[in-house]
């Protein structure tokens, strides 16, 4: 069975500490990116760690539509590095300022620049992008974004991040062939299980969101539900490789 963390970050941390997380774990591969920083320092710590481990990790790109140059970043991310997916977090669509990691705690306040976000998906399905959009529990959002967008994959982390609103987001996720939800942060295991029913295992990807979760935690969470073995098989790393892929 082939294991992929399909949700890792990094920021400043040293790629070979969290290789070795990763490896502890039992994983094969993981995707990796950075976001809340500029554009081009995200990308370039991404590569850093890439290119320490080419035949690990797998790079996603990261763009901000505070940054003036995010589009040339953009098609530096696919023409120049030859990279598949951009992961993209609501938190950084806020109107007004520049985004940092602290606006986590206050974003709805200031409001989404929903215009924006979908001007930067348009642009990342059209090169041909793999999408993984947090959207931060807004099923709004979300449900208006896979309707407009569905030249590629949509993966939404966290199964959707409310779990008030689950079975609207694994709803969604089964009734649009292209999107997807991803695993990672959910505290509560039992609300994995309820994903299985819901959504499918067809439509779940493992993550981990290390570096802030220990991918072995996180793996753990997926083990203890004893799925049945094509199931558990499908949302540790075939759905996500059949993505990659396609």
């Amino acid at each position: 069975m082939l294991i992929i963390d399909a949700h890792m970050h990094i920021e400043y941390e040293d790629p070979d500490l969290i290789y070795t997380m990763e490896i502890e774990a039992g994983v094969d591969r993981a995707i990796i990116w950075s976001i809340w920083n500029p554009s081009r320092e995200s990308n370039d710590l991404t590569l850093k760690a890439y290119e320490k481990h080419p035949g690990f990790f797998i790079p996603f790109g990261h763009v901000r539509p505070s940054d003036p140059y995010w589009r040339m970043e953009l098609k530096r991310i696919v023409e120049d590095l030859g990279w598949r997916g951009l992961k993209l977090h609501l938190g950084e669509f806020t109107v007004g300022h520049v985004q940092r990691i602290s606006d986590l705690s206050y974003r709805y306040f200031r409001g989404v620049d929903v215009e924006a976000l979908f001007e930067v998906v348009g642009e990342a399905q059209d090169y041909g992008l793999v999408v993984v959009v947090d959207v931060s529990g807004r099923y709004d959002i979300a449900e208006e974004l896979v309707k407009q967008f569905k030249k590629r994959p949509i993966i939404i982390p966290h199964l959707g991040g409310d779990s008030r609103l689950l079975e609207s987001f694994c709803k969604l996720a089964r009734s649009y062939e292209h999107v997807y939800l991803d695993t990672s942060f959910i505290h509560v295991y039992r609300i994995l299980s309820e994903a299985v029913v819901l959504a499918g295992a067809d439509k779940l990807i493992w993550g981990s969101d290390g570096y802030w979760m220990h991918p072995l935690v996180e793996f753990t969470k997926i083990r203890v539900l004893k799925l049945k073995k094509e199931d558990e098989e499908k949302i540790l790393g075939g759905n996500i490789s059949k993505i990659l892929e396609g």
